[in-house]
């Protein structure tokens, strides 16, 4: 969990081991469509920073037994990058 423009909670979950950044924003769902109304429909704020998900009895992600179909698009919201950055397919997607 982390703070942006102090009031809006973002769910980030790192995927690598310590020192490397990798990790994932959660931006939305059905239900909230961006990253702060996720949190606030979750009810996750600043109490969830640095939960484990792999011990955590708040919160976790469990295996679906579903395989879902991915996209990817370039990111939004950042024109100011510089080529190749801003083309980049890193904004990924679940098809329903």
């Amino acid at each position: 969990m982390y703070l942006i423009y102090g009031m809006y909670w973002m769910l980030n979950v790192v995927c690598g081991p310590a020192g490397t950044p990798q990790a994932v924003l959660f931006r939305g769902i059905l239900e909230a469509d961006g990253p702060g109304k996720l949190t606030r429909l979750l009810e996750l704020d600043h109490g969830f920073y640095g939960e484990d998900l792999l011990s955590s009895e708040r919160i976790w992600i469990e295996e679906s037994g579903t395989a879902p179909e991915y996209t990817s698009t370039p990111r939004i919201g950042i024109d100011y990058a510089a080529e190749p950055w801003k083309s980049k397919p890193w904004r990924f997607l679940m098809i329903l």
